[in-house]
């Protein structure tokens, strides 16, 4: 039977619930990282670990660190400790300078190396293997800043998450706003949680398309053991984006192939998860074989000069049923909520070419699997 690796982007840690999710249908499902483990951390993790031990998760850094590896972690150490939201300003600007072209943004990308490097002005690069290593430290730093505002934002969400909606309405009907109308919004404490809530997962504007841009300079920068043709991501802005550059660079569309359905939020223990993940597999493996046979089979195909999704996946309507019926059985939406893997066919080109601008012998198509509402 074939296996399905997936490569998730622009993140480079998931919250467990999203991960959760999403290992459904692959049966590996791999990350990028911006800095490489060290040997003492993979042995100090037990029970949090338990997807990688077993292989369902992996992690890659493409290109290591290596003898900087100290230095870069102990300045996010710094970062992390810092309470007057020092990381936040510092991920805008650097955010904000990474995007920009050479020439007003050099002195100010010079600026920032030089805060974090401790004061350490970094020489004016001489060569272009110099701009690459500078191009790939930012990237690195715009990941890792993204992790550390990730977890503050996971770790906000988890609080909150305490009082639901349920319990809000009871303290609304203690406060007697029902009888009261709207009353003082400034003197309302829930009103403000339920904005907070509500905005907690809106990202970022503007930071979506910088991530990418970090996410790719650290996928260019060297090898992984995969070439993927199968990448997931629950960020529409960013599956916009490969999308559209591959439309620019193809000059075509990209096709809609199939729409299954997933749970919109699984959160569970590490084991529970794992056996719920299994159990539905087992459940529903003739259907996941027959969906990643198929996959497989189409993006294995010679060069397309007409690109129909009726012809590539006929049964996509019936596959897609047999997959709802199952994830419905096993996944109530009342209880576990309900998102879509929208699957969208790139003819013609592979995803690490559209990126590396490097011709991949083994694979002539490409798939994009946005998770979304």
């Amino acid at each position: 039977m074939q296996s399905l690796n997936s490569l998730y982007f622009p993140e480079t840690i998931l919250p467990r619930h999203l991960r959760n999710c999403l290992l459904l249908l692959p049966d590996t499902l791999h990350l990028l990282q911006p800095v490489e483990p060290v040997q003492e951390e993979t042995e100090a993790k037990p029970d949090d670990d338990i997807f990688m031990e077993q292989g369902i998760c992996q992690v890659h850094t493409p290109s290591l660190l290596g003898k900087d590896r100290e230095r870069f972690v102990g300045l996010l150490s710094e970062i992390r400790n810092r309470k007057d939201g020092f990381a936040e300003q510092l991920s805008s600007l650097t955010l904000a300078h990474l995007s920009q072209e050479k020439g007003s943004g050099d002195h100010n990308s010079q600026a920032i190396l030089s805060t974090l490097l401790g004061g350490q002005v970094p020489a004016d690069p001489e060569s272009e293997e110099e701009n690459k290593k500078a191009a790939l430290w930012q990237a690195r730093l715009v990941l890792a800043l993204a992790e550390i505002l990730d977890k503050e934002e996971a770790e906000l969400a988890s609080t909150l998450s305490d009082i639901d909606d349920s319990e809000l309405a009871l303290f609304q009907d203690l406060k007697g706003e029902e009888e009261g109308g709207d009353g003082n919004k400034e003197d309302n404490p829930f009103a403000e949680l339920a904005r907070i809530k509500a905005k907690l997962n809106q990202p970022r504007p503007g930071t979506v398309k910088r991530r990418c841009q970090a996410w790719k300079t650290l996928y260019s920068s060297g090898e992984t053991t995969n070439n993927f043709w199968f990448w997931m991501t629950s960020q529409e802005e960013a599956a916009e984006l490969f999308i559209n550059e591959y439309e620019e660079k193809a000059g075509r569309n990209a096709v809609p192939l199939l729409l299954l359905d997933l749970p919109e939020q699984m959160y569970m223990r590490e084991k529970d998860a794992l056996k719920s993940i299994k159990d539905f597999q087992e459940k529903a493996a003739t259907v996941r074989h027959d969906i990643i046979e198929k996959l497989t089979d189409i993006v294995s195909k010679d060069h397309l000069n007409i690109v129909d999704p009726v012809a590539l996946l006929p049964d996509a309507g019936l596959l897609a049923r047999d997959w709802n019926d199952l994830i419905e059985y096993c996944f109530p939406e009342e209880r576990f909520g309900r998102k879509k893997l929208d699957l969208q066919f790139l003819a013609n080109i592979s995803l690490d070419e559209l990126i590396r601008n490097t011709k991949t012998n083994s694979i002539n198509h490409s798939i994009v699997a946005r998770y979304k509402e």
